[in-house]
């Protein structure tokens, strides 16, 4: 088991936790929406309304009840305060294959991962192929360090609704034992990809001389989300963002994140959207909390990373599964961790 490890390389200055809200109309922009994204996963404990309570509001709670657990989509625009008790997502599947990254690439390559893959999901080969007329139509470069099937990875996640919905589900579920994730996580090759997609960037980054943190912009539209500053958290899931917040200004009926991350890498093939890509094992701290009338707004600020599993693909299910002491975190009205959208898509 891994605990935590590296430390971000750069601490957010005091001085830029400050609200959102300031000079907006000088800081224009777009910001990356999940109202497309239904909840993939309930990861609190729900606190049910008490017998007291009038029927009609009874039976309305146990419909958003119902809705924070997947099984149905939000119809209604309301807000209603049900308290969660969120923690840094345990279940999430969150290797970083430290170490072991040219051997699990072989190991995917020899076991025809990519195949199987194929097989155990409709549409998921067209998927691919269209992501390589994409790269190819573009006539970019692969970036340095990187191989075709990173470029098309990172494709495959960030343009197609499905596969991407599909994918943070059964990865918000994954880590729950070896077992489970070897015999019924079928994405082993897209998170792999992924994972290892965004520490090449960054390895060029540091090349390069570049900064190697960004502050980006995330909004969850459609829910009204709360938590204490100074908590630690987690998202637990690939987590798209971007560098712009346009939509920043247009402020109601959403939470909106701002987030200092030290460990997401910028997507190079998408210029237009300035996406960052943030990795599922990256910690943050609440550093600011702050409601408005028809939102709330949370500032994030990257504080290292934790990871459960490390090269767990060249282990199998032989490794027994003791959950270790996780930081908890409180937040309200939250449906899941974060589901990650797309900028204006």
């Amino acid at each position: 088991r891994k605990g935590l490890a590296e430390t971000h390389p750069k601490e957010i200055p005091e001085e830029n936790a400050e609200p959102l809200f300031h000079n907006e109309a000088a800081r224009a922009g777009r910001i990356c929406n999940t109202n497309e994204y239904r909840p993939l996963t309930n990861r609190g404990r729900r606190i049910l309304p008490t017998t007291t309570a009038d029927p009609t509001m009874r039976l309305w709670l146990l419909h958003l009840l119902l809705l924070f657990s997947g099984l149905q989509t939000p119809t209604w625009s309301s807000e209603v305060a049900v308290n969660i008790d969120f923690d840094l997502a345990p279940d999430s599947f969150d290797d970083q294959y430290q170490g072991c990254s040219p051997q699990v690439m072989e190991k995917l390559r020899q076991g025809d991962y990519f195949t199987k893959e194929i097989e155990a999901h409709r549409d998921y080969h067209g998927v691919w192929k269209k992501a390589h007329l994409t790269w190819l139509n573009r006539a970019k470069d692969i970036p340095k360090n990187m191989n075709i099937t990173h470029v098309l990875a990172i494709l495959v996640y960030t343009s197609n609704n499905s596969v991407h919905t599909s994918f943070t589900r059964a990865m918000a579920n994954a880590g729950r034992s070896p077992q489970h994730y070897e015999r019924s996580f079928h994405f082993k090759y897209l998170h792999y990809y992924l994972t290892s997609a965004i520490q090449l960037l960054r390895k060029e980054m540091v090349m390069k001389n570049d900064s190697l943190c960004f502050e980006v912009y995330h909004k969850m539209k459609g829910i009204n989300l709360e938590a204490y500053s100074g908590a630690t958290i987690r998202f637990g899931q690939f987590l798209s963002t971007s560098l712009l917040k346009e939509e920043a200004q247009k402020f109601g009926n959403q939470t909106l994140f701002t987030i200092f991350t030290c460990l997401g890498a910028p997507i190079p093939e998408d210029s237009r959207k300035k996406e960052v890509l943030v990795p599922p094992y990256e910690l943050f701290k609440v550093v600011n909390m702050s409601h408005h009338p028809r939102g709330n707004w949370l500032q994030l600020r990257s504080a290292g990373n934790m990871s459960t599993y490390n090269c767990q693909l060249l282990k199998g299910s032989s490794k027994k599964y003791n959950p270790a002491p996780v930081v908890i975190a409180s937040l309200s009205f939250l449906t899941s961790v974060v589901t990650s959208s797309k900028s204006g898509v």
